[in-house]
């Protein structure tokens, strides 16, 4: 049984994509790493909304906004990434979100062509990448920050 599907985002979500972006937790890897302003945030989800990168994750039976995850192309690279909200940090939610953005992707897109960049200090999305399975395959700084970058498989 899935706990969340992937999905396009929609208006009604524009409240809890907001918290999120708002959240300091949630942005402390994350773009600028820092929490948007309130106007931030809202030309983001406008940005988003009018061009969709990223699949929202969502919550299987009730449709409830968790998160983002999927492929976003960054300065002519292609970006793999996922953020979720704060409440649902814990539950497995981005290992199972990732393996459904790279399954429905796989057919779309080139994976070994994909970044998957994760900061040292991000000790969740390691264990994420640990648990997909995703190889660690070099080291090195990125916009001033040690990490790693991981190799997607299926």
């Amino acid at each position: 049984m899935n706990l969340v599907k992937l999905r396009d985002l929609r208006q009604n979500d524009r409240a809890a994509v907001m918290l999120m972006l708002t959240d300091p937790d949630v942005m402390r890897f994350l773009g600028p790493r820092r929490a948007l302003s309130k106007d931030e945030a809202e030309d983001w989800f406008e940005s988003t909304l009018d061009k969709p990168s990223r699949f929202v994750i969502a919550d299987s039976a009730s449709d409830e906004f968790i998160g983002f995850c999927g492929v976003k192309e960054i300065d002519g690279i292609l970006d793999f990434g996922y953020f979720i909200r704060s409440e649902f940090w814990g539950n497995g939610i981005a290992a199972k979100a990732c393996a459904l953005a790279v399954e429905k992707l796989a057919p779309e897109i080139d994976l070994d062509a994909v970044h998957v960049f994760i900061a040292e200090d991000n000790k969740a999305s390691k264990r994420v990448a640990e648990k997909l399975g995703w190889p660690a395959v070099r080291t090195t700084t990125k916009a001033g920050e040690r990490g790693r970058y991981y190799r997607i498989t299926m």
